[in-house]
């Protein structure tokens, strides 16, 4: 598949890759509301080697640079999106962009709906759902193995935001 909007396209994820995804999961800005990101690069190289044609794990370019990753986790009729853009890239319409795409890859896979998780202290991320037609659902919190113990406080909380598939409507972008 191949989808190119008005300023970025996307490109499956591959090994060459696994030094600007070192770099975006090592940034603490891009990580700040997503835990548990990989951060080992051992780890990284046997998840990308691993990924198979049914993963739509992909990299975001604006012409040739890579300003971010993003993804499609497909289970049955759903789907989850995600991305990350170094913040230099951040507020210029990118992140928007990626959604509609995803979203459009989602309706071509003939997914009855599409869910994304934030924190709820990201803003950003939630006005950006909100725009295109994203509700919340639930509030929930990320576990690790370590958060068993943990007081609820001390958790990372999130906020579950969920959109349908109008199969007959493509998104396009909000102007």
């Amino acid at each position: 598949m191949s989808f190119q909007p008005d300023n970025i396209s996307l490109r499956e994820i591959n090994d060459q890759d696994i030094d600007t995804l070192m770099e975006l999961t090592g940034n603490p800005d891009v990580i700040k509301y997503l835990p548990g990101m990989i951060q080992d690069r051992q780890y990284a190289e046997k998840w990308i080697a691993g990924l198979t044609s049914d993963d739509h794990e992909y990299m975001i370019l604006h012409g040739d640079t890579i300003i971010g990753e993003c993804s499609l986790t497909v289970c049955n009729n759903s789907g989850e999106i995600g991305l990350m853009l170094f913040p230099e890239h951040w507020r210029h319409g990118y992140g928007t962009e990626t959604v509609i795409l995803l979203m459009n890859m989602a309706k071509e896979l003939r997914l009855q709906e599409v869910t994304a998780v934030t924190s709820p202290k990201n803003e950003a991320c939630i006005g950006l759902l909100r725009k295109l037609g994203f509700t919340s659902q639930a509030i929930g919190w990320m576990l690790n193995e370590g958060d068993f113990n943990k007081d609820l406080n001390e958790l990372f909380s999130t906020v579950v935001f969920h959109k349908t598939i109008d199969p007959e409507n493509k998104m396009e972008m909000i102007k």
